[in-house]
């Protein structure tokens, strides 16, 4: 046995497949650490111990060689992988196998053919070579960014949401020289989280190709046309798409109108989609590449219905870049947000948080039976059509039946709002601005009342919302003259709430206490106009409708609030989300808008609204700070200034 000392002879004797370190204890097996090695076990949670382990007891099989082309073994044991060079003592790398990017998880549990409630979340990610870019601050590069953001801001808060809500699905395609399908509907667990976060360590390579990864997407999507699932499609990427490289353009004209496709070279093998009509004859790939990106998104708008998918583009890359596709790609559909963020990963959470926000509202609409409250709640019929936004003005006549609902004179019972001094809804006026005063005095006859919208414009997870109006009419309701501001009207979209008189008065309770606080939260600013904050009042109407909404009660109560304009900034979540304009340029966010503060409680205990005391005289001034933070602040000072009993949060400001 001279010439070989006792590592050279346990190397021998193991590559003859004879356990030679089996009889030494676990501590004394070698294991020489490097740099590389050493962060990826302490990235992953394994201690040395387990790689002593895995070379005595585990699986020994060779691993792929190294660069050089020197042997390289692969130790498998208790869920660790251990690479080794050809001696077995020097440490190459280790993971655990939840961790492993060839693992992916398994397919979620697909709901029945038809409905089977269920939610599908399909991630487009870009994995061109600018994403191994080490220009985002905590992490080694954007691709480690992103996919940690995606596992910590997206999948976590759902996997905590789960209880109660609709099931979900998820798809993840990486984008880059061609499109791989990662996985398809995986379902919400703990090895998805694992899985994501496990590609933090993949390798993006070459160019982001849009249209094929889009392709892929449709293939996808297809399955969800019968089963009717909601829809929620997340597409990141740090620039334009690159697809110009790998298409040329095929011309044809017909009747003056022009015609162009997308044709790959023949390594490809393929034609890409339809054809795409202009009247440019001079139209550049990198154009028709955005046409086409456009109109795949109205396409599966068209395909599977668009008000059951949500369109969420994220630019996360240098804020020199071209990001027109991907905004353009948003504003495709009704239902969707385009955030263009930089570098900060900071901004990539909070975009995700804002956007895990509109996902937890989908899954609450994915079907027409859901538990909520400890009861089975069924999505009325009546509410299933979406109309277009009408036009109109004060004075105009509207007709009963062509596309409006009036309720005159005895259909209209009352109108009513929270009074916070008193604690109960109280009658409130019908609007006396002119010309309704001359009318009444003109007219006997005249009848007062409202108009309700035959057709939604709009809808989220408990209400659906339609246009309204005050209205008189002189022919007993056959027509009537809008008058008053403009209103939309919301009303809930299951049957149980219906004959629930406290839903919608609830809702006005929250209303009138988050004004209550925002009242003594502008005393104690004392700030200018633009930092002073206000919820808008918000009335029931209560309605005889024959039964046909209301059955056997005969009388339905909507939930009516003036209609904002202006561009809506939301500000803050449930989830913690802040957006700040010094911070996070969000450019634009349609379709899913919570107008709820569910942080306020509706069946909270009362608390002392004697608010005015010299506790909180000098709680603070706006002399350090800008009108961007009040919204913030405010929820702040709503916890504060109750003692931890609220919080007003989920804030959406109108400017």
């Amino acid at each position: 046995m001279s010439g070989y000392n006792m590592d050279e002879l346990v190397h021998r004797m193991s590559g003859l497949g004879i356990k030679g370190s089996a009889e030494l204890p676990t501590s004394s097996i070698s294991i020489l650490s490097h740099t590389h090695g050493r962060q990826r076990r302490e990235e992953r949670g394994i201690d040395k111990r387990q790689l002593q382990e895995a070379v005595k007891y585990g699986h020994k099989e060779r691993a792929n060689p190294g660069r050089d082309g020197k042997t390289r073994w692969r130790y498998t044991h208790k869920g660790i992988v251990y690479i080794t060079d050809e001696t077995s003592r020097h440490e190459i790398t280790s993971w655990k196998i939840a961790d492993a990017q060839d693992v992916a998880p398994s397919q979620g549990v697909l709901g029945a053919r038809w409905g089977g409630g269920t939610s599908h979340v399909l991630l487009i990610v870009d994995h061109s070579g600018s994403m191994r870019k080490n220009d985002v601050p905590g992490y080694n590069n954007r691709i480690a960014a992103v996919y940690d953001c995606l596992a910590r801001d997206l999948v976590k808060p759902q996997l905590r949401a789960g209880v109660g809500m609709g099931k979900l699905q998820v798809s993840l395609i990486e984008m880059s020289d061609d499109a791989q399908v990662v996985f398809e509907r995986a379902a919400l667990s703990s090895s998805l989280l694992s899985f994501l976060k496990g590609r933090m360590n993949a390798r993006a390579r070459s160019h982001g190709n849009y249209l094929l990864a889009l392709d892929a997407a449709r293939n996808i999507l297809l399955d969800d046309v019968a089963r009717r699932n909601q829809v929620f499609i997340i597409m990141l990427s740090d620039g334009a798409p690159s697809d110009h490289n790998a298409y040329s353009i095929s011309y044809q004209e017909d009747d003056d109108e022009f015609y162009y496709s997308l044709r790959q070279p023949t390594a490809f093998a393929r034609l890409h989609g339809s054809r795409v009509l202009t009247n440019q004859k001079w139209s550049t790939v990198s154009q028709l590449v955005q046409l086409e990106c456009v109109e795949w998104v109205k396409r599966v708008g068209d395909l599977l219905g668009r008000d059951r998918v949500f369109m969420g583009t994220v630019a996360f890359g240098p804020p020199s870049e071209n990001y027109v596709v991907l905004e353009k790609m948003a504003a495709a559909l009704p239902r969707s947000s385009f955030q263009k963020l930089g570098l900060s990963a900071a901004c990539l959470r909070t975009a995700l948080s804002s956007l895990t926000d509109s996902i937890t509202t989908l899954r609450t609409e994915v079907t027409p039976a859901y538990t909520g409250g400890g009861r089975q709640l069924t999505l009325r019929p009546d509410i299933l059509l979406k109309g277009e936004r009408q036009s109109y003005g004060e004075c105009d006549r509207i007709h009963d039946g062509l596309s409006w609902e009036l309720y005159i004179g005895s259909k209209f019972v009352h109108k009513r709002r929270y009074d916070p001094a008193t604690k109960r809804m109280v009658d409130a006026p019908f609007t006396t601005s002119e010309p309704v005063p001359s009318w009444g005095c003109a007219y006997p006859e005249m009848k007062k009342g409202v108009a309700h919208a035959m057709h939604k414009f709009g809808e989220g997870a408990e209400r659906v919302v339609y246009q309204c109006t005050e209205v008189v009419s002189f022919d007993g309701g056959k027509t009537g003259y809008c008058v008053g501001p403009r209103l939309v009207a919301k009303s809930t979209r299951f049957n149980e709430y219906l004959q629930t008189e406290e839903f919608h008065r609830d809702f006005c309770r929250t209303q009138g206490e988050a004004e209550e606080l925002a009242q003594l939260f502008n005393r104690r600013l004392r700030g200018g106009p633009e930092w002073q904050l206000h919820f808008l009042p918000c009335f029931v109407y209560t309605i005889k409708d024959g039964g046909r909404y209301s059955g056997r009660r005969g009388v339905l109560e909507i939930l009516v609030e003036e209609e904002l304009e202006g561009k809506f900034t939301k500000w803050n979540n449930n989830t913690g989300g802040v957006a700040r304009g010094s911070l996070c340029d969000t450019n634009r966010s349609n379709g899913i808008n919570k107008t709820t503060l569910g942080a306020i409680e509706e069946d909270d205990e009362d608390y002392d609204s004697d608010y005015d005391s010299d506790d909180y005289d000098n709680y603070g001034s706006a002399s350090s700070a800008s009108a961007d933070d009040v919204p913030q602040c405010f929820s702040h000072f709503t916890h504060y200034v109750t003692a931890g009993l609220k919080l007003v949060c989920d804030l959406q400001v109108v400017g």
